[in-house]
């Protein structure tokens, strides 16, 4: 049985360094490390390639999402 999760649901894991990852539709997130308290912002792993994509959460759920990737 295959299973799926809805788009833009945001999938958090650890990287194995130890630091916060979140994945949504197959496109990986760093947490920025001014993020202090429950509103948490992330960048695109691909930031360095000057992709623009971010997130915005507040209790791990999403608040805003722009999706400009450029990969």
């Amino acid at each position: 049985m295959f299973t799926s999760t809805a788009i833009h649901e945001p999938i958090f894991l650890t990287t194995r360094f130890g630091n916060p990852l979140m994945i949504i539709d197959n496109y990986r997130f760093n947490k920025r490390s001014d993020s202090k308290g429950p509103q948490i912002n992330w960048v695109c792993v691909k930031k360095d390639r000057q992709c623009r994509a971010t997130v915005t959460t507040f209790d791990n759920t999403i608040l805003k999402y722009r999706n400009y990737h450029n990969h």
